[in-house]
């Protein structure tokens, strides 16, 4: 997978500082061009009574993305910048991502000091929910070296997942190392049958052999990969790999545009990202 082209959506914040930083380290890792976007809001009706103060503050938005561009400035990294009126900043940023055919779009996230603290911003979760294509929600510091170091990839084995894969290979240094995990459970009714050992038994030989058989599909690639599985909800299990791991990504798979596309962020792409002190990819089969 390749990254030619990554929108970095800003609102002038200091998250929106991180993710610029992050978004310059990708640049640099992968040659992708680089481009900082801010929406401006606003509606066909407004034009005409507020035309006057849209103005004036267009060029106070003029202003202060030059301003952040300036503070940003690398000199083998060149930063395009956009300003954008749309009704709302999720249908800016996808006109964007559609005109530029955008790989990734990464947006800040006004995380708090510690694990359980983080919270994820508005602009952030509609993004995830909407934009169709890969996002990444930046937060921690972003990688001095050459991509990402330590990666925690959670997979269902699914075309999600593998997408997740692909993307967290595309982001990560070429001596980075994968923990692929497989978090799976066992039905309470099935807990209490008799023959509960077996039907344990039976499920945790099958993912084992799932992710012996993922893990050699993967370590050509990266060698440094390994695979757990691990006895617990997936929520709950990717939060105490976090909690106790020194990763800098997490790269982790959702449906694109299909009806369940809310629930199923709702119960583990954005729960991740909600909770993550570092950064999260969140890729899609169909972007």
């Amino acid at each position: 997978m390749q990254l030619n082209h990554i929108i970095v959506a800003t609102d002038f914040s200091t998250h929106s500082d991180t993710a610029i930083r992050h978004g310059i380290a990708i640049a640099r890792s992968t040659g992708a061009t680089l481009r900082v976007v801010h929406v401006v809001e606003t509606s066909e009706d407004c034009w005409g009574p507020l035309r006057s103060a849209l103005e004036h503050w267009q060029a106070e938005v003029e202003r202060r993305l030059a301003q952040q561009i300036r503070a940003h400035t690398s000199h083998d990294i060149e930063l395009a910048q956009e300003i954008v009126d749309a009704p709302s900043v999720a249908e800016g940023l996808q006109s964007v991502a559609n005109t530029y055919r955008a790989d990734l779009l990464i947006v800040g996230s006004r995380g708090l000091t510690g694990l359980k603290q983080t919270f994820l911003g508005s602009s952030a979760r509609r993004a995830l929910r909407t934009v169709e294509t890969d996002v990444m929600v930046a937060r921690g510091e972003a990688p001095a070296t050459i991509g990402y170091q330590r990666v925690l990839i959670p997979t269902d084995f699914s075309l999600p997942a593998e997408k997740a894969l692909q993307l967290a290979l595309a982001l990560a240094a070429p001596e980075a190392r994968f923990d692929l995990v497989h978090f799976w459970t066992v039905p309470e009714a099935a807990r209490a049958d008799e023959h509960s050992e077996s039907v344990i038994d039976t499920p945790a030989a099958s993912v084992k052999e799932r992710g012996r058989k993922l893990l050699e599909s993967f370590q050509q690639d990266a060698p440094n990969a390994i695979f757990s599985p691990i006895r617990a909800s997936p929520e709950r299990g990717i939060a105490e790999r976090l909690e106790s791991g020194d990763y800098d990504l997490v790269a982790v798979g959702t449906y694109g545009r299909s009806k369940l596309r809310r629930w199923l962020l709702g119960s583990v792409a954005e729960t991740t990202a909600r909770i993550a002190p570092c950064a999260v990819a969140v890729a899609r089969p169909d972007s």
